[in-house]
């Protein structure tokens, strides 16, 4: 029987895989005046907006205060469980679950009302003292979340990997990071489940 050998892995192909899977694209805007969460994607792709809250409010395990998720390739994208005021801020989007459920339902109904091309703002109506907003825009049916990543699309994210110990090196860490993260979070449902198992 032949050994079976590792693949190595390739960053490329998870940040593109990860942003397939999330079905659009985000990024946080900190050079205009309102810092501003930016989200693109198709009807369809930003509906996947809707459903990770709908993932996130109907998990009992994020009841909890502080309890959070993040999301996408970098996983700068957090949404977090408040015991206060909803808020956007740029390090979260955050409130108590009926809070993120009513966010769910204020994206969904915009969509609803949207075609390619439009845009819409999430801001006061779901946080009063928000440090940013969120903006969305509906791209076409056929929008593809990778081609908004400019460290795939100009190759540079191939250079990192190719010389990780150069000056540039900087630019995987956040990949590094959500990597590192989401390991944890295997390892930690992981327990949770032989917990359970052993009682």
């Amino acid at each position: 029987m032949k050994s079976m050998k590792s693949q190595p892995f390739n960053a490329d192909q998870f940040v593109v895989d990860e942003w397939r899977s999330l079905g659009f694209y985000y990024d946080f805007d900190d050079r205009i005046s309102d810092n501003q969460w930016r989200f693109f994607g198709s009807k369809k792709g930003l509906q996947h907006f809707v459903t990770l809250l709908d993932d996130y409010t109907s998990n009992v395990n994020n009841d909890k205060l502080f309890e959070h998720e993040h999301y996408g390739p970098y996983c700068y994208l957090k949404i977090i469980t408040l015991d206060g005021e909803s808020s956007i801020t740029p390090h979260a989007i955050g409130g108590s679950i009926a809070d993120l459920r009513y966010l769910r339902n204020i994206v969904a109904e915009k969509l609803i009302k949207s075609q390619p091309g439009d845009t819409f703002n999430i801001d006061k109506e779901f946080g009063s003292n928000n440090e940013a907003t969120a903006k969305f825009f509906v791209m076409s049916d056929n929008f593809d979340p990778v081609s908004m990543d400019e460290l795939i699309v100009s190759g540079r994210q191939q250079i990192v990997n190719n010389h990780r110990k150069s000056s540039l090196s900087f630019s995987v860490s956040p990949l590094r990071r959500c990597i590192s993260y989401w390991s944890s979070q295997i390892v930690r449902k992981v327990r949770v489940s032989r917990r359970r198992t052993f009682k």
